[in-house]
């Protein structure tokens, strides 16, 4: 079966943008959209993989629609500059992940879907996925045509059967529904007081909205939603034409236009290190070697073979050397010449001094070779491959020596492995995009000397007063119970403090606070972000922020002795 996959760039972006928290490069350009918008459709690319492949963008300009109806989305708020910001990069990225942007102008990026997604109908054998967090787009579904609806929690494959499931009519009725109960968010006026319950029983009882009005005196239409019906029977009909998509729009003539043959991985590579999204590099396993990026081909890397050494040869290595350490053998690698060592390590302790250690996970390194008897001395200078991943990325977690490799030098390496052959030329190629970077003081500076200190000081320890705790404990619970009184006084009662969805209905509803962010299907936020922007309304957000902090010291340190 051959699959086209279209996707709602509008609709899809915005979910990301407000579903991600926020993130910046050094110069301060957001990218959570890009990032969230990634995410969700590489998961559906991977899934799907599809034969066609295009995103279709809304442009600043009329439609048909406005000259349909003026006020047509009138009202709406305009994009965050946050947001707007990131459309431009966002829209590069799609296409260099072999995906085809499209925008016409005069019509919508949902008619541009329902006129990509209706192809399928043409080709025997095909059938085509809509990628949308828009439930307008529901009305496509048929046949050949499922949507993929992008939500809160995932993404919900919606068919027919479904459908109906949910809604008690057809995919195909939708639009005679929304013709009846309007829509705010696209300012479509539908029938004035006939909501959303209202509309499916009257779909459901005359099938379209011709059928009701061809049945406007039947029993079943109660004589108020008659009048209603009666009195906006003009709107009920332009609501119709304005909420049905357009599935004819000139924007290609054939597939072959927009056919997928996956990412330029090559140029993508580039794009994210610009964008500083390093984690989608390590995840799309791109690398630096644009050939073997561009056929996703990557230099496999074949087991080395170590020499089995005495104590004199290992300790006759040159100044710079790669090491790894599995359980007690010891892989060192000097230039070309690979050794390894399984005997007393008291005996090779002056390996590790005055001289410089290309390792991963230095500090990790330093206490098994304690444990060993072969304990470093300060005067070694460790070159942490793991260091140097986290002053390029901080935020994208701990990149394993396998994705490290793969990253930067296109080298394919089982994790696990014995391989510090390779620890030189990648530590060479990491060493300059941190100096392209302007972190080389960061991390030969500050985090690099911090090794030995901090392992030495992790090794030592240091004493606790365990009565002291215990006193500073019982001062925090007498503490908390202050706080919770005072809370209890200014709600006017009692309620779990500690439930974000009991605190969000006192703070939203009953003592009528501003909230400015999205609700979502789990309720009102009740962050540390959302609680600070609260603090000028209420005499209680102190207390409950003061609270937070005392219950998480109690918990977390005080409490656990």
């Amino acid at each position: 079966m051959k699959k086209i996959l279209v996707i709602d760039g509008n609709s899809i972006i915005n979910r990301a943008f407000y579903g991600v928290r926020p993130l910046t490069t050094k110069s301060g350009k957001p990218t959570n959209a890009i990032f969230g918008m990634v995410n969700i459709i590489s998961r559906q690319i991977e899934s799907i993989k599809p034969d066609w492949a295009a995103v279709a963008f809304d442009l600043k300009a009329p439609t048909f629609r406005h000259e349909m109806y003026e006020h047509y989305k009138e009202g709406r708020h305009p994009t965050p500059p946050d947001l707007l910001a990131q459309f431009d990069d966002a829209k590069e990225v799609l296409r260099l992940m072999g995906i085809h942007v499209l925008e016409l102008a005069g019509y919508e990026a949902d008619d541009i879907q329902g006129t990509i997604a209706k192809m399928a109908h043409g080709r025997k054998g095909t059938e085509s996925y809509v990628l949308s967090g828009d439930r307008d787009l529901l009305q496509l579904i048929d046949e050949k045509v499922t949507v993929l609806l992008a939500t809160n929690q995932d993404t919900l494959k919606m068919n027919t059967e479904e459908f109906m499931r949910k809604y008690g009519v057809l995919p195909s009725q939708l639009v005679d529904m929304k013709a009846l109960m309007g829509d705010s968010s696209d300012n479509i006026p539908g029938v004035a007081g006939v909501g959303e319950k209202t509309a499916q029983t009257l779909i459901q009882s005359f099938g379209t909205l011709d059928g009701i009005y061809e049945s406007i005196d039947d029993k079943k239409i109660t004589k108020g939603v008659r009048e209603k019906l009666i009195r906006d029977k003009e709107n009920a009909y332009l609501s119709r034409k304005l909420a049905r998509i357009f599935t004819e729009v000139p924007i290609i003539e054939t597939l072959d236009e927009i056919l997928y043959t996956g990412p330029d991985k090559a140029a993508l590579y580039k794009k994210f290190t610009e964008l500083e999204l390093n984690s989608f590099i390590v995840k799309f396993k791109l690398s630096a070697s644009g050939d073997a990026s561009k056929d996703g081909a990557e230099e496999k890397l074949a087991h080395a073979e170590y020499k089995e050494a005495s104590c004199t040869e290992i300790l006759g290595t040159g100044g710079r050397i790669s090491v790894y350490l599995a359980d007690k053998t010891l892989y060192v690698a000097d230039g070309n010449t690979l050794l390894r060592y399984s005997g007393d390590f008291s005996d090779i302790k002056g390996l590790f001094s005055k001289r410089e250690i290309i390792t991963y996970d230095a500090k990790t390194l330093w206490h098994k070779l304690d444990a060993l008897g072969a304990t470093p001395d300060r005067s070694a200078r460790f070159l942490d491959l793991m260091l140097y991943a986290y002053v390029l990325n901080p935020g994208s977690g701990s990149a394993g020596i396998a994705s490290l490799a793969s990253m930067f030098i296109g080298k394919s390496i089982d994790e696990g492995v014995p391989c510090p052959e390779v620890f030189g030329e990648l530590e060479e190629v990491m060493r300059k995009k941190v100096e392209e970077d302007g972190l080389s003081n960061i991390l030969f500076e500050l985090e690099s000397p911090l090794v030995n200190i901090l392992a030495e000081m992790e090794k030592t320890g240091f004493k606790i007063d365990t009565e002291g705790m215990l006193e500073y404990s019982d001062a925090l619970e007498a503490l908390a119970k202050d706080l919770t009184e005072s809370i209890y006084f200014r709600a006017g009662g009692d309620f779990n403090i500690n439930s974000p969805k009991q605190l969000g209905e006192l703070l939203f509803v009953t003592l009528g606070l501003p909230y400015k962010k999205k609700k979502t299907k789990s309720g009102y936020s009740t962050d540390a972000e959302t609680l600070e922007e609260l603090r000028p309304y209420s005499p209680i957000i102190d207390d409950i922020l003061e609270y937070r902090q005392v219950t998480k010291l109690r918990n977390t340190y005080a409490a656990v002795l």
